[in-house]
């Protein structure tokens, strides 16, 4: 009895030039994020991958769970790539063929399943069918992950301002339970990341720092600013360590002083000819009040001022890019302020810390809204997300009462570092500028409905 044998060719074109996306694919650990068949994937071999590179994955098939290892059999820089597998009574050749266009790449994908034992006709049909399915979807979810979903930019719709409004939705959204609902939505490669300097500020705890142990996981050339060196240090090491792509720098400055924020800029210029992502994540709630010597109360210098200035002054190399982005990190207690001018300068006898707080993270997501309008001719896309309520040492310390009640409710630094990281490369976030903010990969209102009237004061800084 003959063997049964499967095949499928599948053709996409993709933005990004042929070497990078010959070096994402011949990296086939990275299959889970656009295979939606594949639940796990590892490289078996050191190094850098090449011809024997071997690769563990493990399939899914209903509720089947199916073992193979994957080897590199043939590899042509930057056109072709040929993968061998073996599983269970069936063997398997994925050939990808890239030909470079006049922008981007033309991708041919076809596969050969080989099976030990000819199916039965019906058997046979049914799984060819599958097959084919399967693949197209494949080769789909590969093309968005590296494109983008072009038929479905993020939008606020009806539906978001609904939930919103009826409160208990719209908080739901900022809890773990949120981020479970919202993880697998709009996927996004690694390659995109690959190469790209990002400055990140505050990344040395909480969602900071599972901000910095993401990016460099995924190949990104990261500098981190802190104010404490001892940590930086730590961070330093310890992401040294880890079997990534992407390397890591650190600064040292502390933001709460304008002196020490243009200082940092001019070693950044130096060292820097382009940014490419810019997080404005550093802040912090101080419940007493304290003005800084530079005369600015430290709640303000830290989480609004600080940012805007060390944005302004990383303009050149963030225009440099072509392509850069700029996120800025807020937070939920803003949502209990408007924007108040008075707000910006709190005295020492009205001071609440956590309405300093609520005003300055308010500030930060109407600048990005400006900063959109302003530099989109620049090719510079800025967002202002919320990353949920997080478990973190500052919100224990900040606001005892509130993590107390909702601690099995709150989300891991990781959890809310997700979005900042999908905002750090996805083409979907890029075209999707300016929108109001971004909750778990979702455009959300981030506004109170007398923000328009306040906002003047800080529009043309």
């Amino acid at each position: 009895m003959t063997k049964s044998v499967w095949h499928i060719n599948k053709t996409i074109d993709l933005d990004l030039p042929a070497d990078r996306v010959f070096a994402y694919l011949c990296r086939w650990d990275t299959v889970e994020e656009w295979d939606p068949t594949v639940f796990a994937a590892r490289k078996l071999t050191k190094g850098m991958p090449g011809v024997g590179s071997r690769f563990a994955v493990n399939l899914r098939m209903g509720w089947k769970r199916i073992p193979m290892i994957y080897r590199i059999r043939e590899m042509a820089p930057p056109r072709l790539i040929v993968m061998a597998g073996q599983g269970a009574g069936f063997r398997a050749v994925d050939r990808i063929r890239l030909e470079p266009r006049p922008v981007g790449t033309r991708l041919t994908y076809a596969v050969e399943i080989t099976f030990d034992q000819r199916h039965s006709p019906l058997a046979d049909r049914i799984g060819r069918a599958l097959f084919d399915h399967y693949a197209s979807w494949t080769i789909r979810r590969l093309q968005a992950v590296l494109n983008g979903f072009p038929r479905s930019v993020p939008t606020l719709t009806p539906m978001t301002r609904l939930a919103d409004r009826a409160i208990l939705p719209g908080l739901i959204g900022f809890t773990s339970l949120g981020y479970t609902l919202g993880k697998h939505r709009r996927p996004v490669a690694s390659a995109l990341y690959a190469g790209r300097t990002m400055v990140l500020t505050g990344g040395t705890s909480g969602i900071g720092r599972a901000v910095a142990r993401e990016l460099v996981r995924r190949g990104a050339k990261l500098v981190v600013v802190g104010r404490d060196a001892e940590k930086l240090n730590q961070l330093r090491k310890e992401l040294a360590g880890l079997p990534a792509e992407g390397t890591i720098e650190t600064e040292q400055a502390d933001l709460s002083l304008l002196a020490e924020v243009r200082d940092l800029a001019a070693r950044l210029l130096r060292r820097h000819d382009h940014i490419d992502v810019l997080i404005n994540n550093a802040g912090a709630l101080f419940n007493r009040y304290h003005r800084t010597r530079e005369g600015i109360e430290r709640t303000m210098a830290t989480d609004l001022v600080s940012p805007y200035l060390l944005t302004r002054l990383l303009l050149p190399p963030l225009k440099a890019s072509g392509d850069a982005r700029i996120i800025n990190v807020a937070s939920g207690g803003m949502y209990t302020q408007g924007m108040r001018a008075e707000g910006l300068t709190p005295r020492p006898s009205d001071y609440d810390g956590p309405t300093a707080y609520a005003q300055a993270k308010r500030g930060l997501v109407i600048l990005a809204e400006t900063w959109a309008r302003k530099w989109a001719a620049s090719g510079i896309s800025v967002h202002a997300m919320h990353p949920g309520w997080v478990d973190t040492p500052g919100l224990e310390r900040s606001l005892p009462a509130f993590h107390r009640q909702l601690r099995p409710w709150l989300r891991t630094p990781a959890q809310g570092a997700d979005t900042i990281v999908w905002l750090a490369a996805a083409p979907d976030a890029h075209r999707a500028s300016g929108s109001s903010g971004w909750i778990e990969k979702s455009v959300r209102p981030m506004f109170l409905a007398t923000h328009a009237v306040h906002q003047k004061t800080i529009l043309n800084w």
